[in-house]
């Protein structure tokens, strides 16, 4: 898996990050998803993705679970086909499958580095800082919304051409990520709890070394 795929894969956790709000009775408005993204204390989801290459006549899907916790941590760990772990701790990135583990250097790979950094900004629901890197299209009917994503600048937009999101009220349900050679990654969201609270034993179980962040400490399944 490249480095680029890797930084794309964190992008599950920003794009559920959106808090557990009732949905509006008017149109969702773009701050109400973004201050939802600040306020969460944490996320555990259930992933399908779908992988689509030019190199390849059958997509490629897999199955997993993603875990988030304020304000940049994150782990992806797949279970079909095959088991795999990825963990972003701020600007530290380490992944692991049946052939070994170890860290990948964002230093070295400017598209990787940017596409984390960019991360961060989405977390914490820095409209203004959004903006910056990329252009927003945002549309809503009543509470279903669609936010898609453009990179402004190099080196990100000579490699991702787009990140659609789409859910339901404050609950994400997809997203699709585009990348310039024509491969589209697609993200379905299922079983998540917008709202956990990881406890310092289930923290170190998923995402390393290190207590729980953000959350009021109470410990909570690890699924």
């Amino acid at each position: 898996m490249s480095a680029l795929r890797l930084a794309c894969a964190a992008a599950c956790a920003a794009v559920l990050g959106f808090g557990a709000a009732r949905a509006p009775a008017a149109d969702m408005a773009l701050d109400d998803l973004l201050q939802h993204m600040a306020t969460t204390h944490g996320v555990v989801a259930q992933f399908r993705e779908i992988k689509t290459l030019k190199l390849l006549d059958t997509p490629l899907e897999t199955h997993g679970t993603v875990y988030f916790s304020p304000p940049d941590r994150f782990a992806r760990v797949t279970r079909e086909p095959a088991e795999t772990r990825l963990v972003l701790d701020g600007g530290h990135m380490h992944f692991q499958d049946a052939t070994g583990a170890g860290d990948v250097d964002l230093s070295e790979n400017p598209v990787a580095r940017s596409f984390a950094e960019n991360l961060i900004v989405l977390w914490k629901g820095d409209k203004a800082a959004l903006e910056s890197i990329y252009t927003l299209d945002f549309h809503a009917d009543g509470a279903k919304w669609k936010l898609v994503l453009r990179p402004r600048h190099s080196p990100l937009d000579k490699f991702l051409q787009s990140i659609t999101l789409s859910g339901d009220g404050s609950v994400m349900n997809a997203m699709d990520v585009l990348e310039s050679d024509g491969d589209r990654t697609q993200t379905l969201f299922e079983k998540s709890d917008v709202d956990h609270s990881f406890g310092d034993a289930e923290a170190r179980a998923i995402f390393g070394g290190g207590s729980a962040r953000g959350g009021d400490g109470k410990s909570g399944d690890a699924k």
